[in-house]
């Protein structure tokens, strides 16, 4: 299991947002925020404006480069040569983590962070949390159990954990 923005648990956890005890609206916010902060986004990139109704339709050029990259084909031309993808976020991102350096979703965990893992599981699992990170948690444990758990999944239970533990 990645860690991501599946649409139906986010809505439910929004939906969340709008309940009388606090105690579920600010676990419901930070299993929200945890999740962003993960996903390696920010509200301005999940939350959209608005779009005006009377407003021309643009063609979006990334439309045309899809269908060209599917024939092998590089649109981008002014990019070739520079070696650089232009994804500098990640770089930033395996900086700030010491203890995630070198891995990927693919390398895998070494005995002391398959016991991390799972206390991080156990830990979260008994706190006052949604069911929704209730059943995220019995299935990151069959993702461990079965050899599916990856490095992005421990970072995003290391997030998670330190968010509930405010």
């Amino acid at each position: 299991m990645l860690a991501n923005l599946n649409r139906e648990e986010f809505i439910a956890l929004l939906r969340k947002l709008g309940q009388e005890g606090d105690d579920d609206v600010l676990t419901a916010a930070r299993d929200l925020h945890a999740r962003i902060t993960v996903a390696g986004i920010d509200w301005d990139n999940l939350l959209v404006p608005e779009e005006d109704p009377d407003a021309e339709p643009e063609e979006d050029e990334d439309d045309y480069a899809d269908e060209e990259d599917e024939y092998g084909e590089d649109d981008d031309d002014a990019d070739e040569g520079d070696g650089d993808d232009g994804d500098d976020d990640d770089d930033d991102d395996d900086a700030d983590d010491a203890d995630d350096a070198g891995d990927d979703e693919d390398t895998a965990l070494s005995a002391e962070q398959k016991k991390e893992a799972a206390d991080l599981i156990a830990a979260i699992s008994g706190q006052e949390v949604s069911a929704s990170t209730k059943e995220d948690m019995k299935e990151y444990k069959q993702d461990l159990a079965d050899g599916e758990f990856g490095a992005m999944d421990l970072k995003y239970l290391r997030s998670l954990r330190a968010r509930l533990g405010k």
